[in-house]
Formats: structure tokens, C-alpha cells, sequence
């Protein structure tokens, strides 16, 4: 009769003896797997937040690095209510330092179209079929539409609409309603400007209520109001009138972009077109920011203590030893193209704290606290700040190298990743192989064991036979 399970024949505790000696085969090269793979995981995730980091860093890098950027100018409006503006401007690098006075006179605006009164939308306006061609008065922008014999009110201003062409004319019907009730189709274009007035014309005398040329010449059934006339926006800078075909002025002052919010004639403005310093202050505050994330996770990835947090993945790193080494001395260094004082970021107010990070600091030094500093080189300085950072030898262009070389697609924190994830594909092999090994030697253990435990059960056995045979023996076992 065949064993059903290890130890049934014997009444030994063979299969826990199996387990027992595959557990102890299995757990030095099991505990050496799972630490390489931990090891191999928290250093390819350390180098992957370290390489995010820098990427965040080369952000602030880039906007210090564009001299443009640096010479931006900012555009400051006085004299309206910030709730309710009715002009708003924004300036380019290209925009002199200067005051304007400016005041609002008109808004641009698209002509409107209104017909004679018909008796309603469904009136017939005519029998035979046609078309009507809307165009300004340019010749700029056209489409036409086609009319069918006994189309609508309603039908012309819902083939306007859908028409595919449309350069932004709307068709609407107003019922007046009253005691004399009257229906008057209404065309309103959206293109604004002096020169775009629209024009309304057809090759079928019938549809000469809704033209504002009629066939045969002259003035149509749809007419233009003086007040609802295509117009340019007005604008007075400096008692100079400038005009645009929209409620946007491009380079009516040069490097400058004027938005007209709302018509406000005779109510003037003071428009400042300056250096933008509160706009660099703050790139120069996010320099320094980010950099001192950048070495937070430096020291992060390299601490050696063992208390709390335990040691950093990258302990002993070439690669991040000599990116630490590579930003420490471009950004304490000296720029040799710097003008004046303007070499070093502590001539700008940035300096190191103990911890090796940047700070505007608040203590006095040489030529005032960081804060004093900063603010004068921005004031009285601003090109030689901005050369500071944008030159070719400038921090920001050094750091910009420096970082890309580490940070980029393919550069030197990509190859790091690269080898790591390698050796978790070499590692996941290695597991495989090792598990088929296990089961191999489990099954190994499992054969000879089964054959001990069908030998053992041939011995009980015969052991019971023979002790039957003898107990069955006259006199064999009593005194």
C-alpha cells in the first residue's frame, strides 16, 4: 500500500524536517537577496530625487541665466481703481524707463446692423432663391450665405449662424412686442476697428431688406446707426491720440502692451515703465531657495550617522562628491567679467551660513547686512547684478552647465539610474534562478525522505509480523 504523506509510514515528523532543512538553505542566500535589493532600490530612488531636485533648481538657474529675463521691466499704473481698472499694461525689456500720462478716450467696437420692422420671424422675406455676402469694409474677411426660395426671417438668421465661413457675424431677431408689435433682424460683427465696418450685400433684388446694399446700388433695408459704427479705440498718451483697431495697443510706446479695459474720457492715468526689481528679487530668492534643497538632499543621500534616519544611500558617492564640490565653488567664487564690486554673490547680499546654504543674511557686514546689500545692488546696480548671473562666466551660465551635465536626459545621474536598474534586472534573475534551485532541492529532499520513510515502514512492518509469529509460539512471552 502506497504512503499518502512523508512520515505516515515511519510516524516520523519527516515533512517539518524537510521544511526545517529547506528554510535553513534558503534564509543566508534569501537575507543576501533582499538586502541587495533594498540596497538597490534606495539607491536608485536617491538618485532619481536628487536628479528631480537639481532639475527644480536648473528652473530658477534658467530665468537668472537670460540677461532678457534680468532686464525685464515692470509697468505700473496709478491713478484708477484697482477693483474696477479701465487700462492695463505690460512691458518687455526693449521698453524705456519712463512716465506717461494716459487716459482711455474710446473703446474699439464692431458695427451693428438693424433691419426695417417685418411682421414676424416666420415672414417670408423671399420667393426666390439667393445670396447674401457679408463682408467688411476692408475686404479683409467675407463669407456668404445661401438663401432658399421662401426662406424666413428665421431661416436667413439661422443659416448666418451655422454658417461654417462665419468670420463673427451674429444674426438675431428681436420681437419689440406692445401695442404695434414689430420684429427687426439684427447683424453684429465682431470685428472691431474703424476699417472693418460691415457690409451686407446680395445678387437678388428680394433679399435687399436684409443687405445693407441694396441690388441696384444704394442703401439697403439694414442700416448702421452712427453710435453702432465699426470704431477704433482711442487712446491720449501725453496728450498724443494713438489709435488701434482693437482695445489692445501694441508698441504705441515702444516695448510696451496697453490693454483698454473701459472707455473713462478725460480720467487720466500714470503709467511707470521701470526696472523690474521686484521681479529679479524674487528669481534671486528662489535661486537661493532651491539651491538649498539641493543640498538638504545632498546631505540627505550622504549623511553618515547612524542615529534616527540612519546613513545616507549615497555615502561615499564620487558622483555626488564632486557635484557638491562643482556647486560650492561656482557659487562662492568669483566672476572675473563682474563690473565693479559686482564679482561675488556676497557683493549682492547672498552668503553661506554654517550649514553650507545660501542666505540674504540679516546680520551687518562689510557694506551693510545681506538685506541692505541686495536691495542697493538691485536700486543703483541692476545691469552689474544682472551680469553677475548672465555673463558667460555668471553663476547661473556655469550652474546651468554644471546641472545639465548631471540632470539632463542621458547625463551623468541617468547613468547612475541606469546601472542600478540593471542590477535590480541581475537581482530578479538571480531570484528566479535561486527559486527553481529550492524547489529542485526541496524535491530532492522530498525523494530521499520518502525513501527512508517506505524503508522505515517496511521495518515496523516486519517488526509487527515477527512479534506476532513469536507471540503466537507456545509459552513464548509467559513465565
Amino acid at each position: 500500500m502506497a504512503i499518502s504523506a512523508l512520515g505516515v509510514g515511519s510516524g516520523l515528523a519527516l515533512d517539518d524536517l524537510v521544511k526545517q532543512l529547506v528554510q535553513i538553505e534558503r534564509q543566508p542566500k534569501e537575507a543576501s537577496l533582499k538586502r541587495r535589493e533594498t540596497e538597490a532600490q534606495v539607491s536608485l530612488s536617491a538618485f532619481s530625487k536628487l536628479k528631480s531636485t537639481l532639475s527644480t533648481f536648473r528652473t530658477s538657474i534658467t530665468d537668472l541665466k537670460d540677461s532678457r529675463t534680468l532686464q525685464s521691466r515692470s509697468a505700473e499704473i496709478t491713478g484708477q481703481d484697482s477693483d474696477n481698472p479701465f487700462l492695463s499694461a505690460t512691458a518687455s525689456s526693449s521698453a524705456p524707463k519712463a512716465s506717461y500720462q494716459i487716459s482711455v478716450e474710446q473703446l474699439a467696437q464692431g458695427s451693428k446692423a438693424k433691419s426695417e420692422a417685418f411682421t414676424g420671424s416666420d415672414q417670408v422675406v423671399s420667393t426666390t432663391a439667393g445670396n447674401l455676402t457679408f463682408a467688411t469694409a476692408d475686404g479683409e474677411s467675407s463669407f456668404s450665405v445661401a438663401v432658399g426660395a421662401n426662406a424666413t426671417l428665421a431661416d436667413i438668421a439661422n443659416a448666418v449662424n451655422k454658417n461654417a465661413d462665419n468670420f463673427g457675424v451674429s444674426a438675431s431677431i428681436i420681437n419689440t412686442g406692445g401695442a404695434t408689435p414689430e420684429t427687426r433682424l439684427v447683424f453684429s460683427s465682431s470685428e472691431t476697428g474703424a476699417a472693418k465696418e460691415l457690409s451686407v450685400t446680395n445678387d437678388n433684388a428680394e433679399l435687399d431688406s436684409v443687405s445693407t446694399v441694396a441690388n441696384g446700388g444704394g442703401a439697403g433695408g439694414m442700416t448702421i446707426a452712427a453710435q453702432d459704427s465699426a470704431r477704433d479705440a482711442i487712446m491720449d498718451i501725453d496728450g498724443i491720440r494713438t489709435y488701434s483697431a482693437t482695445n489692445t495697443f501694441e508698441n504705441a510706446i515702444e516695448g510696451v502692451t496697453l490693454d483698454a479695459e473701459k472707455a473713462a474720457p478725460g480720467e487720466t492715468v500714470t503709467l511707470n515703465v521701470d526696472t523690474d526689481v521686484a521681479g529679479v528679487r524674487e528669481k534671486i530668492e528662489g535661486f537661493v531657495s532651491n539651491y538649498n534643497k539641493v543640498v538638504d538632499e545632498i546631505n540627505r543621500v550622504t549623511r553618515t550617522s547612524a542615529e534616527e534616519q540612519g546613513r545616507g544611500a549615497l555615502v561615499g558617492d564620487s558622483l555626488v562628491r564632486g557635484l557638491q564640490s562643482s556647486l560650492t565653488n561656482i557659487v562662492g567664487g568669483a566672476v572675473d567679467s563682474g563690473e565693479g564690486a559686482m564679482k561675488t554673490l556676497y557683493a549682492l547680499g547672498v552668503t553661506f551660513n554654517d550649514d553650507g546654504k545660501l542666505e540674504i543674511s540679516s546680520e551687518a557686514g562689510a557694506g551693510g547686512t545681506g538685506e541692505e546689500r541686495l536691495t542697493k545692488a538691485l536700486e543703483t546696480n541692476f545691469d552689474q547684478v544682472a551680469n553677475l548671473f548672465s555673463a558667460d562666466d555668471g553663476i547661473a551660465t556655469k550652474l546651468d552647465s554644471l546641472v545639465a551635465q548631471y540632470a539632463q536626459t542621458g547625463g551623468l545621474i541617468s547613468g547612475k539610474e541606469q546601472v542600478f536598474k540593471s542590477r535590480q534586472e541581475n537581482l530578479t534573475t538571480e531570484r528566479e534562478q535561486f527559486d527553481r534551485y529550492m524547489e529542485s532541492y526541496e524535491e530532492t529532499l522530498r525523494a530521499r525522505y520518502t525513501a527512508l520513510d517506505g524503508v522505515l515502514a517496511e521495518l515496523n512492518s516486519t517488526s509487527s509480523y515477527l512479534s506476532s509469529q513469536l507471540a503466537s509460539l507456545p509459552g513464548f512471552g509467559t513465565n
